[in-house]
């Protein structure tokens, strides 16, 4: 759901806005000031999606564990913490 709200609307409906975006886990409200976006309103599981995804060398790391194990690349956690 991503919805588009001056900001005067989101002052008035703040409450509503938020449990609305907690609900979805995904979702957000792009708020306007003057007909322009200036700010957005995002639920904590999809700002945590776009850290994730911005941050290059975690996005690499992930990718190779990926293909670590696709490839059968896999150590049991007993035999690194012996």
């Amino acid at each position: 759901m991503t919805k588009i709200a001056p900001v005067s609307y989101v002052r008035a409906h703040l409450p509503e806005l938020v449990a609305a975006l907690g609900k979805k886990r995904r979702g957000r409200v792009i708020i306007t000031r003057n007909g322009t976006a200036s700010a957005v309103l995002m639920s904590p599981e999809e700002l945590e999606t776009i850290e994730i995804l911005a941050d290059k060398k975690l996005m690499l790391s992930l990718l190779k564990a990926e293909e670590d194990e696709r490839a059968l690349r896999l150590v049991e956690h007993e035999d690194i913490f012996k």
